[in-house]
Parts: structure tokens; sequence; C-alpha cells
């Protein structure tokens, strides 16, 4: 077979700069050396002089319908996308192939050596799909298929300009794989690379500060500016931009930071004396410190990265989250290898956790770098906010379902049990609103209430929260029914009724009694206790008042998601509860 070298490898060979990450082997005999994640000399020498013109930057679409919601990594996948060559152990594949499609964007001039090759280590070829087109290099988290549902509930795909200009072929790929998949291409012009970017789902977003810089510098945009496309194209309402944690490298949040779901995030730890130790602490008590989408603080968990060749730290957060499966890259030591398994168990409870050793698996390169989850078309989605505090009498559990293929939802149901008694289930029935809610009955005294939430649809999907129910459940403490109003007596001077409904999207009302004519005020406050929006004050007659709510502050703007405090202060007293707002 003759060895196919690229001008590009061969430029890198001549250098005498080859990367183990930048290497593979594409067949039994052969070394493909693949240019390197980062951007180098050599990569803009070659296309200098052949006079290569950088694309222009006027490639911005009619971006989606709106309201516009980015999928998380953790919501169900159909696919994996992967290039060939790959950069990737076989093992991996194999385990890939048991749970979705492998799309395998390769060349022409690879398509028969990756099919041999895929099919000869044990591949199973009816899950494979192929992508044939040219391309530059292997990192298909960065430059890959960003996925969101647009306003009409329909998926589609947001194509970043990838920020390495001196690959062009990669830039396209987001387009090619629409026109396969027969998915609608929203394009814009700011640069941007996958593996700098984190979602929740929920309208929360993180990266480090290079897609400000680079967008600064290329596209000339401002940081508001970077906000306001984040908004219109992936429906962001809270895009958290973090300063580096070294002064060099490729500056992606995938090698140290990750979401596992919508209020838990994993965080790199490594050895004090490695100069980004106390970066990566700060960086853990920041993000302890701010308001998940669920109303509550993140709750951070450390995964301890040893050192590996050349004293950097292994790359354990650059892991992959498809369906019920958490694929970790291994770094070679027993010890540090199952110890970064047990920390995604303890973090991510119910999920298949399993690793992969690789040899060109670096500090800032791994097995996310590598591979970009599909998104399921016709996805069953639930949502719901877990519940934590203490619960008194009954104990209502709200949760949005919806199934985008179209299909009637056959079963939506909550299981229970307190102190590991007997299972029980209660129907989930659907509001006018759309949002579907239960209650778990209070118990006879004080127990711990453990509940899970299962859905399936007619399609034949099912899904749940948590995600990985029935092997995780939640849990919280339950009291007893709340005592009885004493009789007789004079009645209570003012009464917060509660609001419905919650959780809540648009709008909910909210409902109090005063027993005398009296002043009253009504308040939103955020979860931190900030004044939001004063919803009605002044003179108030005796009885039952109901006042509207529409999620929006005082100066008419839309809140994101989260938990809010609404507030009666009336007859000398202040009553306060919550109230949740789901986008």
């Amino acid at each position: 077979m003759v060895r196919l070298i690229s001008l590009l490898s061969l430029a890198i060979i001549i250098a005498g700069v080859v990367p183990a990450s930048s290497q593979d082997l594409w067949d039994t005999d052969h070394l493909e050396v693949l240019i390197p994640q980062a951007e180098g000399s050599l990569e803009k020498m070659r296309f200098a002089d052949q006079k290569y013109v950088l694309p222009s930057l006027d490639l911005r679409d009619n971006p989606p319908v709106g309201p516009v919601r980015n999928c998380a990594e953790w919501e169900p996948t159909s696919g994996v996308m992967v290039r060939y060559p790959l950069g990737l152990p076989y093992s991996l594949l194999r385990d890939f192939d048991d749970q979705v499609t492998i799309h395998v964007v390769v060349s022409s001039g690879y398509q028969s050596t990756a099919q041999n090759n895929l099919a000869s280590n044990g591949v199973d070829m009816d899950k494979v799909e192929f992508l044939v087109r040219s391309n530059d290099s292997i990192w298909t988290r960065d430059y890959g298929p960003w996925f969101i549902f647009n306003g009409e509930d329909n998926l589609g795909i947001v194509n970043h300009t990838y920020n390495r200009p001196y690959r062009p072929n990669d830039n396209l790929v987001p387009y090619y794989f629409g026109l396969q998949q027969d998915l609608p291409v929203y394009s814009h012009s700011m640069y941007h690379t996958g593996g700098n970017y984190m979602t929740d789902g929920a309208h929360i977003s993180s990266s480090t500060q290079l897609v400000y810089n680079e967008a600064a510098d290329d596209n000339g945009m401002t940081s508001a500016e970077v906000d306001a496309l984040m908004n219109e194209y992936y429906g962001m309402e809270n895009y958290a931009v973090l300063d580096y944690i070294e002064s060099g490298g490729i500056h992606h949040i995938d090698t140290w930071a990750k979401f596992l779901d919508e209020e838990t995030v994993l965080v790199k730890e490594v050895w004090p004396s490695h100069h980004t130790y106390q970066a990566l602490e700060q960086r853990a008590v920041l993000l302890a410190s701010l308001t998940a989408s669920t109303g509550r603080p993140y709750q951070v968990h450390r995964v301890y990265c040893y050192s590996i060749s050349g004293g950097s730290p292994a790359s354990y957060t650059n892991s992959i989250i498809l369906n019920n499966h958490i694929y970790v890259p291994f770094f070679g030591n027993t010890t540090y290898d199952e110890a970064a398994l047990e920390t995604y168990r303890t973090a991510a409870p119910g999920y298949e956790v399993s690793g992969y050793y690789y040899s060109g698996f670096l500090s800032d390169d791994a097995l996310h770098c590598r591979t970009k989850g599909i998104m399921d078309e016709g996805m069953l989605r639930v949502g719901h906010i877990p519940l934590r505090d203490d619960q008194e009498g009954p104990a209502l559990v709200q949760t949005e379902i919806k199934a985008h293929s179209g299909s009637l939802i056959s079963e939506a149901i909550i299981n229970y049990r307190h102190n590991e008694g007997q299972w029980y289930t209660a129907a989930l029935l659907e509001d006018q609103q759309g949002q579907y809610s239960a209650e778990i009955p209070a118990p006879a005294e004080a127990s711990i209430c453990e509940y899970y939430i299962s859905v399936s649809d007619e399609s034949g999907r099912s899904a749940g929260m948590p995600r990985t129910q029935p092997e995780a459940t939640y849990l919280f403490n339950h009291q007893a029914s709340l005592s009885s109003a004493p009789t007789g007596g004079l009645p209570m001077a003012a009464q917060l009724n509660g609001n419905f409904p919650n959780p809540f999207n648009p709008s909910t009302t909210f409902n109090f009694t005063l027993a005398f004519e009296d002043e009253a005020e009504l308040s939103i406050l955020d979860a931190r206790g900030h004044l939001v929006r004063v919803l009605a004050s002044g003179v108030h007659g005796a009885g039952d008042h109901s006042v509207q709510w529409d999620g929006k502050d005082a100066n008419g703007r839309n809140l994101p998601s989260g938990v809010y405090l609404y507030q009666l202060r009336a007859a000398g007293l202040q009553y306060t509860k919550t109230a949740t707002l789901i986008k």
C-alpha cells in the first residue's frame, strides 16, 4: 500500500516535530502524522506559500427562530462523530457501537482503508455511517456541529466559524453533515471552538476568556456583542466566561472542567507545586458560588489529575457522555485511572463509567477533543428540578415533558417510597400550561423520601429523571402532614397562599389573603435576596387577592431560569415563599 503523507505532515517530519498526540495508525503498517490541535507556524507557512486567503467573515445566516435551546451533552443522543484516521482506540469504537451510530468523517482517499480497518478491528459496520468529505484534522469536538432546538421544537445545527482559519475543510463539516442528515444549518461568523464550551441545556453555558479574546481580535466584537450572539443563536441567557488557568496552551475549558448535569461540575485537581494549582482552586470555589439553572449553587466535584509525561497533568475531565454511559480517557497509571472512574461514579450516580487507554492522549487533548455527540432528533426530554429541601405535607413534583418525535406520551409516573419501604407510583398529569405534576403523599411520620420520574412515548423512547433512573434516585426529608389550622380564636391577619403553576413558564399567579383592609406589598427577589420587581403595593381590602407575574424584572426584561423568592409584607409581618421559573 502506498503511504499517503500530506504536505503539512511532510513539513512537520522535516522539522522533527511529531507530537505523540498527532500520530495515529491508519492501517497495520503505516503511521499517519496528524496536524496538532493548536494552530502551528508550519501550518500557516503551508498556506502562505500557496497564497491562501483567510475565509471572509460574512457567513452569518439568519439565526434560528426563537426561543432557542442549546442541547447539553447528557441529553439523548443517536450518534457520535469521529474522524478517520482516528486518534482513538478501537476498543472505544466497539463500545460506541453498542450505544449509537458512529458518524465517520473521512476523505474519499481514506474511505476504503477506513472501511477495512474498522471492520477488521471488530466495529459493527451496521452502526457506521460515513461522511465522505475533505477534512483537515481529527478534532471533531472543536469544529463539529452544535445542536439546538428552535422555537418550533425542530432540531438544527449551529455552525460557528472554527477558530483555526487554515483548516477550511473542517469548518465546512457541520454544513455537509446537516445536508446529509436533512437538518437546517445556521452559520455565523464569530470564531469559536467546541472544546472551549460547556452548556447545561437550560440556557447557561461557560467558556474561557478565549472566546472574548478571539472575537475581539478576529471579529472586532465586544464581549457584550458575543453574549448577544450566543443568546440569538444558542439561547444563552447566562454566559459564564472564566479566566485562563495558565498563560499558554489552547485554553479549552474541557481540559479542566466539565458539566455533568444542570447543577454538577467536575473540576481538575493537581498537585500543589504545579503552576495551575492556585488557579484551579480558585475556579472551583468560583463555580461553587455560581447559581445553576435549578436556582441552587453548583455542586463541584474534583478529579485528581496526576503528572504524566513532561510533568503535565492528565486530563480526566476530557470525557464524553453518551446517553447512560460516560467514557473516560486513561493515561496508563492503574491507580489514578481507577480513582478517576470512582470520582465519576460518585459525581454522576447511575451512569456506566468506563475508561480507555490511548498513548496519544495528553494534558490538553484526549477523548472529548476527538469525539462529538449527535443529538437524537426525536428525543424524549424530561426536565425537572429535583426536590432536595425538606418537604412538609404532600410534596408536589413538577416536570416538563417534550416528545420531539411528535408522539403521544404513553406513560408518565413518579415512583416513590419512604424509608426504603415499598415502592408506589403516582401519575403525572398535564395542566393547561403543558406542565406535568403529581403529589407524593405525606408519610405518617418523618421519613426519607426516595423518588424518580419515568416517562415513555409511543415512538418507543423512554426517559426520566434522574437520567439514569432507576439506578439513581432523588432523596429529601419528608415531614408528616401539616397540622390543621386551630379552630376558634381570631383568623390570621395575613396569609401567603402560594402560586400556580409552579414551576412556571411564562407566567404564574400569586395568591394571598388579608383578614382586614391593610397596607400590603408583594415583591419578587432573586435567589440572593436582591429585589427584582414589586408586583403590588398600597392598601388592599380584606379577602383573597391574586397577582400575576410574567417572569420579567422591573425594566421588562426576561429573567433567566431559577428559583425566585416572592415576599408579602402585610399586617406588620413578612411572609416568603419560592417560585421556580423554567425555560
